[in-house]
């Protein structure tokens, strides 16, 4: 895979998403579609670099803009970073992250999704420098920053993501990722051919049971957040509360500890790979530049390196690759 493959690629898939969704495009008052507006900044994330620099290389390098796929005449930087405010924007941006997954999906067929986990980390920022930041808790210690939620399918696909702020907890944000997953699965396949939802003790609530139980209609596999001691007093008790107030969580809390939810379990190592390769590979979707501080600034960046992602995914599965090979973008 190289530069070109994948530069077409990001280019078809915004005509085809532009072509299903012709709606977003039609904004009174505006000279570029919102189409344009996502093309070029996937363009940016693409070469790592901001709008700023971007269109300084476009007046100094000579052939820059045609080794991008982009048209003769561009919006303006001033435009751009205006139009990128807006919610349609952010909406078209959804779209074309929803139909890259949707994509890797059908080449990968139904199986694929048959196990899918969910896992938040961290993207740590400067607190001297980011007043957007808030202090935040995970398995590591305390940092200052934000978290990452994702959900993936078993190869590394992502079907959904959200971004918060680092004092932010699993159940602030658990709903909106399945919900994410139901609709890409669901638009990819025509059905919910999910079983299992793998995730750690952190999302062990019955806010978790009861969404993947309604919208996926899927068991939870999770380790139990707290045990309880049936030989304290009033254990009864207890344990009546629970089955009569957590009915989803209860119908599925003891299947981690089966032989067949252990070995479910360990899937769940994909998405920890997947979060270093995020880190560490050329997406780096942990910094935070300067000029894209806080949540509201961050979620779009963040979403466009998932895009980028999922279409490397594509062009791997086509080409026969390793699937999760992303050499061109550590380059």
């Amino acid at each position: 895979m190289g530069p070109t493959e994948l530069g077409k690629s990001l280019s078809k898939l915004v005509r085809g998403v532009a072509r299903k969704k012709r709606c977003l495009g039609q904004e009174p008052g505006v000279t570029y579609s919102v189409w344009h507006v996502v093309r070029v900044l996937l363009a940016c994330v693409f070469e790592g670099v901001c709008p700023g620099t971007f269109y300084e290389r476009l007046k100094v390098i000579q052939g820059y803009r045609r080794a991008q796929g982009l048209p003769n005449q561009l919006i303006s930087l001033a435009q751009l970073k205006k139009r990128m405010k807006t919610l349609t924007f952010l909406k078209a941006l959804v779209a074309i992250f929803q139909e890259s997954a949707i994509g890797a999906l059908r080449k990968l067929g139904a199986e694929e999704v048959r196990v899918v986990a969910m896992d938040l980390t961290r993207l740590e920022s400067d607190p001297d420098r980011d007043r957007y930041g808030t202090w935040g808790f995970d398995s590591h210690g305390h940092f200052w920053g934000y978290k990452l939620g994702l959900i993936m399918s078993e190869s590394g696909v992502v079907l959904g993501m959200t971004l918060m702020k680092g004092n932010w907890t699993e159940f602030k944000v658990n709903r909106r990722l399945i919900r994410m997953a139901k609709d890409v699965i669901e638009t990819s396949f025509g059905e919910l051919p999910v079983e299992f939802l793998v995730c750690d003790a952190g999302f062990d609530g019955e806010s978790t049971y009861q969404a993947t139980h309604h919208q996926l209609k899927a068991r939870v596999v999770s380790p139990r957040k707290r045990k309880r001691n049936p030989k304290a007093k009033s254990a009864r008790n207890v344990v009546w509360n629970a089955r009569s107030k957590t009915p989803h969580r209860e119908r599925d809390v003891t299947l981690y500890e089966t032989p067949e939810g252990r070995e479910i379990f360990k899937k769940r190592s994909g998405i920890e790979r997947l979060n270093r390769q995020l880190k560490d590979t050329g997406i780096r979707i942990s910094e935070i530049p300067p000029h894209r501080r806080g949540v509201r600034k961050l979620w779009p960046l963040c979403l466009a390196k998932l895009v980028l992602y999922n279409v490397a995914l594509n062009v791997n599965i086509v080409q026969g690759r390793p699937l999760r090979s992303l050499k061109v973008l550590a380059a």
